[in-house]
């Protein structure tokens, strides 16, 4: 079934997120966004299925209760085509398992082939923005806002912004407001009020006046600040998995040295991680989680190595 992007992929946005009503099912979802955008290895298991790892750690809320409602809410995100003209359509249920073990430390989501495709087109350029905006903000003007500002964002400003062109770029019907106070009010004001206490970006505007004092347009400022609420758990999710992957080689070969005169293990062993990148990489990603606390394993120092390599091997399938 064909699929129009710039008519579909908007809509799929919403329907991304529309049902997660907590907070928490939002940033399980933020985080399994993350590493499709980063590129991390989706791991596979015998059958082939496709499973992504989210480590509790990172969500802010561990509570079992809570983790219990954020996945069943997980569970009713749907992306569905619709084609009544050619009587066709397609329905998705993204994520179909959700697992979670208290030892673990790890929350694990199937996901469903076509849907990791869809997933991979909502992580690039536009539509991550266009996702964060739904994520974050309430009114549809403070997405609309928050994806133009973050266009101009390298620019520190947007000047001379007519209202009649504002009406046009926040899609309002002509005589949508009959008094342009309300306009302006719900249109501009509010939605900037709203990204300035929701998310990292600080806006300042400055009203363009003609002759008889009526606001004609506006100048606008953008500045970074230190992100709020939920938008500071998605900066330090996506931090989380930022970490590792900003590594050099040269600096993940000296990890593996410092690991070896540590903990003795094999020139073998050595070796094999050398030759084989995604193993280095997943060792590497396991030493850190481990000791960082986020996952448990019992061993002896002299054994530690091998129980970091069985679980990076695990990962990776």
């Amino acid at each position: 079934m064909k699929i129009k992007e710039e008519t579909q992929v908007p809509r799929l946005l919403n329907q991304a997120v529309h049902n997660f009503s907590s907070a928490l099912s939002k940033r399980i979802f933020w985080a399994a966004m993350s590493q499709v955008r980063k590129g991390f290895s989706i791991q596979k298991d015998l059958f082939q299925n496709l499973w992504i790892t989210v480590p509790t750690s990172v969500l802010n809320d561990q509570r079992y209760s809570h983790l219990v409602k954020a996945s069943r809410t997980l569970q009713k995100a749907r992306f569905e085509f619709n084609n009544e003209k050619e009587e066709e359509f397609l329905h998705i249920v993204p994520f179909p398992v959700v697992s979670y073990t208290k030892r673990s430390g790890e929350i694990r989501l199937k996901v469903d082939p076509d849907a990791y495709k869809i997933l991979g087109e909502l992580s690039s350029g536009y539509f991550w923005i266009r996702l964060k905006s739904i994520m974050i903000l309430s009114s549809k003007y403070s997405q609309r806002w928050y994806e133009l500002l973050s266009e101009k964002k390298n620019l520190g400003e947007w000047n001379a912004v007519e209202v009649d062109e504002i009406q046009k770029i926040m899609r309002v019907k002509e005589g949508g407001y009959s008094r342009p106070a309300d306009f302006l009010k719900r249109v501009i004001y509010d939605p900037i009020k709203e990204i300035n206490e929701r998310t990292e970006m600080l806006v300042t505007y400055k009203p363009m006046y003609g002759q008889k004092r009526p606001i004609l347009g506006f100048d606008f400022k953008i500045q970074g600040q230190k992100a709020k609420g939920e938008a500071e758990m998605y900066e330090k999710i996506e931090q989380y998995f930022d970490e590792f992957r900003s590594l050099n080689p040269i600096e993940k070969s000296q990890r593996i040295q410092e690991l070896q005169r540590e903990y003795s293990f094999p020139e073998k062993v050595f070796n094999e991680l050398f030759e084989n990148t995604s193993l280095l990489d997943a060792v590497l990603e396991a030493d850190a989680a481990i000791k960082a606390g986020r996952i448990e394993i019992k061993t002896t120092k002299g054994q530690y190595m091998g129980g970091v390599i069985k679980k990076a091997k695990n990962t990776i399938g």
